[in-house]
């Protein structure tokens, strides 16, 4: 019997080669010296075509001493993505490009408002790609400029993201926006957060030295809303910090907290989001309160307040809590004022609530736009170590 199923495997794998069909689920084999290795994807409006792709290797070495080399940059226009990505491809030099190790892929603001339907479904489908790719929407400027713009010998694109995504992160957790948190959000309701980059001169730039420092440096700006699939709007950074807050997608982040006479600088090191339904007795949605608890820890404290006594301390707690609560509020009004439910807070109610999931699919549009929507925060201090209190075996 056992000889029997072997038989039987080994024809069905010749089955392909003997009928002429070709198995095209692997990729071709390439000699890696002659393969370029791609790191970030760009894609913009196009001007001469639909789209224009811009792609970007690490910083390079070469030579017998290794020295460092600018990046590759490649750009090409095409009536889709996969059009320009596959020119790419055949530039004529005997080289291949590689599409297997791109970490990031940054839209362009143009792009973003005419849609992204159709931009995405390379991504999505070719196996090079990988659901895990980090998305960004990058404002004031193109995405290709935002590649060429932060390309210098010492580093690339790919590696202020890098920076970013692990600089920003909040109690061990991944950046959560992927091209995979993009699509699945997208696929609930259209709607979704994108994190926004803005390009603006590096003042460690020196011209007499081009390739030390790159010429603009790339900093992250808050989060933009898609609508529909399109570019709906762009947050600034204090609504950005409280509809993450409300995601659950928070990242570390450093606030200064005005103080009567004083001022905190508090980084924040850990949230947590829960939603409290409130229905009426016909089964309405009515009332839907965030509760967000939240940890900071500080960092610095200005305006003679002592950071050992107990009444500044609950001051502070007070005064922390107080302004996210106004920061995850405006992301809440701002969500209903426009009638984007960018929190999807219809899918998390019919998650909590799956009793209720009938009524919320077929009433949610007219529900969201009286509901009362209310952020409660929960805030703590904690203080850093005081290099001034004496050291106790207790621990102090």
């Amino acid at each position: 019997m056992r000889h029997r199923a072997a038989a039987l495997l080994l024809a069905a794998l010749l089955l392909p080669g003997l009928s002429g069909c070709r198995g095209n689920f692997l990729p071709h084999a390439r000699d890696i010296t002659q393969v370029q290795l791609l790191r970030t994807l760009a894609i913009d409006a196009g001007e001469a075509a639909a789209v224009s792709v811009t792609v970007s290797g690490a910083a390079r070495r070469s030579g017998e001493q290794g020295e460092r080399q600018p990046p590759l940059i490649l750009n090409r226009e095409g009536e889709s993505v996969f059009g320009a990505c596959w020119s790419l491809q055949s530039g004529g030099d005997g080289t291949a490009v590689d599409f297997g190790h791109v970490t990031e892929c940054v839209l362009g603001e143009e792009l973003a408002g005419a849609g992204l339907e159709g931009m995405t479904d390379f991504l999505e489908r070719e196996f090079e790609m990988r659901l895990d790719t980090q998305v960004y929407l990058v404002s004031g400027a193109t995405a290709s400029e935002a590649v060429s713009g932060a390309a210098s010998r010492n580093g690339a694109l790919t590696d202020r993201l890098a920076e970013i995504s692990r600089d920003e992160s909040l109690g061990g957790r991944q950046w959560p926006y992927t091209l995979r948190y993009l699509l699945g959000h997208l696929e609930d309701n259209g709607t979704a957060l994108l994190p926004v980059l803005t390009l603006e001169d590096n003042p460690d730039y020196d011209p007499d030295q081009p390739d030390e420092a790159a010429e603009k440096r790339v900093d992250l700006a808050g989060l933009a809303y898609l609508d529909g699939w399109r570019l709906a709007g762009v947050l600034d950074r204090e609504t950005s910090r409280g509809a993450a807050l409300l995601t659950d997608l928070c990242q570390r982040d450093g606030i200064e907290v005005p103080l009567r006479g004083g001022l905190a600088g508090v980084t924040l090191v850990d949230a947590s989001c829960y939603w409290e339904p409130h229905f009426d007795r016909s089964g309405r949605l009515v009332r839907l309160v965030a509760r967000i608890r939240v940890q900071g820890e500080l960092s610095e404290l200005r305006g003679g307040l002592d950071p050992l006594d107990a009444a500044a301390l609950k001051e502070l707690d007070a005064a922390f809590s107080a302004l996210l609560a106004r920061e995850a509020q405006a992301a809440l009004d701002l969500s209903q004022a426009e009638g984007v439910d960018f929190l999807h807070l219809r899918r998390e109610m019919v998650f909590q609530c799956p009793l209720h999931t009938a009524d919320l699919l077929s009433h949610w549009t007219s529900w969201f736009e009286t509901m009362e929507l209310e952020a409660v925060v929960e805030g703590c201090v904690v203080r850093s170590y005081d290099a001034n209190r004496p050291f106790t075996a207790e621990g102090g």
